[in-house]
């Protein structure tokens, strides 16, 4: 018979189902009072970590309140100085033209105060003056001057929201991630192969907004991007699945594993240092890619029967050293 754990003594007839250990009568009460000692001092850390962690939150809302608020008085402030000089402009316009309006008519009076003390005027006269007039009037009525917004690519305004932060975590093929998850790689294959990369996060409701922005491509760039089911295996040519949504290289796009070209207008113009915004808009059954350089923006209806809830982030990888990296 085994002695006991404790005192080596005692022949130990009670095992702990715990830490599988053998002890004696004396030695497994023993046992338990420590145990039940370091159970109220976990229940002491974690009352403790609720408290400390409820401060963090609300230092960590501080913070970013005080951020979103200088935000908002600084993008405030640059409309104000553009409003200012919008009206500034206006106003320098709108006094020359007056001055050349009075300039105009002072012109008509001075002819009509020489002439018309002498009678030095008939007819032939009074008709040049009224069209004189009759064009002062029409300039007034149909002004050169007008206040339009112009859009330009890169507003004035930085937009602001607020962002999760995804990461890359599983792979299948020819493909790997490094740097913290955030980049996504093809391995060394000169002659090309598929590799599938799945973000963590899992969506299923609300809209999320995900960056990717292209580090390297080849000369003639094939990679995929888009959502997957998290139903669905892992593959290395994972553009086939039938929940595979997105948009690649070569003008094409994947909806529940079938490709078409040229779908709405896409076109796979990607250059390197892109970023493409990836919009998932669950409540919809949306998704929805822009790319910041090209302004270019393309939408995809989901079936959820092809590509039921939970959505992943999916990419795809053919070429030699593609390297993507997600929220830049």
């Amino acid at each position: 018979m085994e002695t006991c754990a404790t005192c080596n003594s005692r022949a130990g007839n009670l095992k702990c189902p715990g830490c599988q250990g053998i002890f004696c009568r004396d030695h497994m009460n023993s046992h338990r009072n420590e145990l039940t000692q370091q159970v109220e001092e976990f229940e002491s850390e974690l009352k403790k970590f609720q408290k400390t962690s409820g401060v963090a939150n609300a230092d960590l809302k501080s913070s970013w309140i005080s951020y979103i608020d200088v935000w908002e008085t600084k993008s405030i402030k640059k409309i104000q100085e553009t409003a200012k000089e919008a009206r500034q402009q206006l106003e320098t316009m709108i006094v020359t033209n007056e001055e050349e309006n009075i300039g105009n008519i002072h012109k008509i009076e001075e002819q009509i105060h020489q002439n018309k003390p002498d009678d030095n005027f008939d007819e032939r006269d009074l008709v040049i003056w009224k069209e004189k007039l009759d064009k002062l009037k029409e300039i007034v009525s149909k002004p050169n001057i007008s206040v339009k917004e112009q859009q330009i690519e890169s507003s004035f305004i930085n937009e602001i929201r607020a962002n999760e932060r995804d990461v890359f975590d599983q792979t299948c093929g020819d493909v790997h991630i490094k740097e913290e998850n955030q980049l996504a790689c093809h391995n060394f294959n000169l002659f090309g192969s598929y590799g599938e990369i799945r973000g963590k996060k899992e969506y299923s409701n609300g809209t999320h907004r995900i960056r990717l922005k292209i580090q390297y491509l080849d000369i003639h760039p094939w990679w995929f991007f888009g959502i997957i089911s998290k139903s669905t295996r892992m593959q290395s040519n994972s553009t086939k699945s039938s929940s595979a949504y997105g948009w690649a290289g070569k003008n094409e796009t994947f909806m529940n594993g079938q490709i078409s070209q040229n779908m709405n207008g896409y076109t796979s113009d990607y250059l390197e240092d892109d970023i493409i915004e990836l919009i998932l808009d669950c409540n919809h059954r949306i998704i929805r890619m822009n790319n910041l350089r090209s302004t270019k923006s393309y939408e995809l209806n989901i079936d959820l029967t092809h590509c039921p809830f939970p959505w992943m982030i999916h990419l795809n990888l053919f070429h030699i050293q593609t390297r993507i990296r997600i929220d830049p």
